[in-house]
């Protein structure tokens, strides 16, 4: 399915083509490999964005997710509200995820964001930084530093980046010469000319 992705039009941001092809193809090998989360989350999100909802719910009752993907059926039950119209049943159900699920806060978070509700999107992303173990996943801290700049929080904007070179030296074992701590710094000195700092 990943060669197939690529050659329907999927990337490393878009997990899948956004067609009935690729359902077609797909749903038979979730169906027989329920334990492949990660094909079957890229089916339901499919059929999501297909309006496909009662198939995507079907899916949902069938999978089993565990470990660090326990609240994505959640997550999906909200994106399934969302897609038919209903901000405040999906909102409902994202604000059930526990605080101490990094995944599913982080996700939360992220939906949030897109709907505007930037202080729940805050909230949600800090808590998911929070109820991790070292090493820590840091797209939830690049999410905040984007939506704090966005926001024209500058000095907090500032803080998250530092925190994310902190993380990838301490938790990552990555060295000053390192790209992504040297985009953390380029981050940085224009948020320092936007505060005038520099």
């Amino acid at each position: 399915y990943g060669l197939y992705r690529s050659v329907r039009g999927g990337s490393e941001y878009n997990y899948h083509s956004d067609n009935d092809w690729f359902i077609r193809v797909c749903e038979p090998y979730a169906k027989k490999y329920p334990q492949n989360i990660g094909l079957y989350r890229m089916l339901i999100e499919a059929m999501v964005s297909k309006k496909y909802f009662d198939r995507a719910e079907e899916l949902l009752a069938a999978v089993k997710f565990n470990g660090e993907n326990k609240s994505m059926k959640e997550v999906f039950l909200g994106d399934i509200a969302l897609a038919k119209g209903d901000v405040a049943k999906a909102k409902e159900i994202w604000n059930r995820i526990p605080k101490k699920d990094w995944l599913g806060q982080y996700e939360a978070g992220e939906r949030f964001n897109r709907l505007n509700d930037y202080d729940r999107a805050i909230e949600c992303f800090n808590n998911a930084y929070e109820a991790q173990e070292p090493p820590k996943a840091m797209d939830m801290m690049y999410s905040l530093a984007f939506l704090y700049k966005k926001l024209g929080r500058f000095a907090e904007a500032k803080k998250e980046w530092e925190l994310i070179i902190a993380g990838l030296i301490s938790d990552y074992g990555m060295d000053e010469d390192n790209n992504d701590i040297a985009w953390a710094k380029d981050e940085i000195a224009q948020l320092k000319k936007l505060l005038g700092e520099a």
